[in-house]
């Protein structure tokens, strides 16, 4: 919404991810609308695209059952992990598979310079959605190709490495160097250097950590955060086993398959998933570990399809990672499925309810215009639809909004949901909060003092996260309450809706 009313990320709002997601829905939104389903079509269909990759990319290594069952799992990952809905990762899982699924011929032959370029694009377009996981698979294929170049004995190592690499850093250069460009023609660089690099490497790990889960028969999907490190770690085992003990003619009765080695596909996906783990490394839920998922997915499948070359432990290791990987899915599916029945999904209740069972406030509702309502009817809860009622009554298109917290000396999250709905801007560049940022004095005096510049007529204050507390300083209160005395100075309560009181400007 805000890159569509013509804002840069960074200079003009906070923002912890890349850009391409913003400018993706925000050219979608201007040619289909601003509405939530227009985002849930766009999510749909890059999950689509990242099972299709998945079938594909495991199809070319084995069979077309164990390829159909990746998939399968896949998608069954992508149902169960709701809370990825909307976020860059889904796109940057599917630019990771791909890209490194162009990479793979690098092991075998001469990679043609225009399937390598596609490569390093694809890796610059995952850096444009995430920055810190796009270098960190740009870093990833550089060693892959190395690797290539070694495992392949190239007389003239540097000279085959760097005519394999050059056309994969001219792909990520060519889709990365004009954003960065042109972002530095209109705005300053620091910015963008407080967003990524020096608020993160100060307060996220303090503010986000959570520890290692458990695992019990209620939770047995907290597996997935275990289980793909050693996945990971067992495959480029594998991939070096066939490398080395061949070489040295020493019997592997294990690894060495007679006919095509998976040796690349194992090391490429291998590194893909190790790396890729340490993207999650600070908050330790199965969420976090998506992108490290999906690589061992397509690993395990490798390692099944080549179970019978493997000696006797090895092939039992393999077979327990596939029966723990599908429990872990089956557990989350069922948890998935039990979370939807008790929230009665709204698009599901509007389907197979009919018209005239439905309440007369939801009745209401639909019939409003809003982004929440267009194409289908997408229910938040009562309290939040009476807000969104509230200032869509009370305010013009053209006035700015708050949304904030009862008290912002803790900072847990925030609602960003009411300036959407309601169509009204921020009226603060911090509208996303993180702790450590809106819970500091610089933060708050920075906000009242763009309070105080844009004068939105109402705020509104949200209290359902007060009671959420994690072992991390997102519990902790920084005692600052600059914020909170200036909006109780400034305006005053005029409705509650539960968790969500509207604040109308007295001075």
């Amino acid at each position: 919404m805000r890159v569509s009313a013509g804002q840069i990320p960074h200079r003009d709002f906070y923002a912890n991810y890349g850009p391409a997601q913003f400018y993706i829905l925000g050219v979608l939104f201007k040619t289909f609308g601003q509405s939530i389903l227009v985002e849930r079509l766009y999510d749909l269909f890059i999950k689509g695209l990242l099972v299709t990759a998945v079938f594909a990319i495991a199809a070319s290594h084995t069979r077309r059952s164990i390829a159909a069952s990746t998939a399968i799992v896949t998608a069954l990952w992508l149902f169960s992990l709701s809370d990825l809905t909307g976020t860059p990762v889904i796109p940057v899982s599917l630019l990771n598979v791909a890209g490194s699924a162009f990479i793979l011929p690098a092991f075998a032959d001469s990679l043609p310079n225009r399937r390598i370029l596609a490569a390093g694009a694809l890796a610059g377009f995952a850096t444009l959605f995430r920055y810190d996981t796009g270098v960190a698979l740009f870093c990833i294929h550089t060693c892959v190709i190395i690797v290539a170049v070694y495992f392949k004995g190239e007389s003239h190592k540097l000279r085959a490495f760097a005519y394999t690499w050059w056309p994969y850093a001219l792909g990520f250069v060519v889709v990365t160097l004009p954003p960065l460009l042109y972002y530095l023609s209109v705005a300053p660089l620091h910015p963008i250097v407080h967003d990524i690099i020096l608020y993160p490497s100060r307060y996220y790990h303090r503010g986000r950590n959570l520890p290692f889960p458990r695992v019990g028969p209620r939770s047995f999907e907290n597996i997935q955060v275990y289980l793909p490190i050693a996945v990971a770690g067992i495959s480029l085992y594998v991939a070096a086993a066939q490398r080395f003990f061949t070489r040295n003619n020493q019997p592997v009765p294990s690894c060495i398959s007679e006919g095509k080695k998976p040796e690349g596909f194992l090391v490429t996906f291998g590194l893909l998933a190790f790396v890729m783990y340490f993207k999650g490394y600070v908050r330790m839920e199965v969420a976090q570990m998506y992108l490290c998922i999906i690589p061992s997915l397509l690993l395990i499948a490798v390692l099944f399809q080549e179970r019978r070359r493997f000696d006797r432990p090895l092939q039992l290791c393999t077979i327990a990672m596939v029966w723990l990987s599908v429990l872990a899915v089956a557990s989350a599916t069922l948890h998935q499925t039990e979370r939807s029945h008790f929230y009665q999904v709204p698009v599901l209740e509007k389907m197979l309810r009919s018209r005239g069972r439905i309440s007369p406030e939801i009745q209401v509702w639909c019939k409003l215009a809003n982004p929440l309502t267009r194409g289908l009817c997408f229910l938040p809860d009562d309290n939040r639809i009476r807000t969104i009622e509230f200032i869509d009554s009370h305010t013009s298109p053209g006035q700015l909004l708050y949304v904030g917290l009862a008290k912002h000396d803790r900072i847990f999250v925030n609602d960003n949901l009411i300036y959407f709905a309601s169509q009204r801007l921020p009226a603060t560049h911090w509208s996303h909060f993180d702790p450590g940022l809106q819970n500091s004095s610089n933060i708050q005096a920075e906000m009242i003092h763009e309070l105080q510049v844009n004068s939105p007529p109402y705020v509104v204050l949200d209290s359902e996260f007060d009671q959420i507390h994690e072992p991390n300083d997102s519990s902790t209160s920084t005692g600052v309450k600059l914020l909170d005395e200036y909006i109780h100075k400034a305006y005053e309560r005029t409705q509650t809706f539960g968790d969500m009181s509207v604040w109308q400007r007295t001075n």
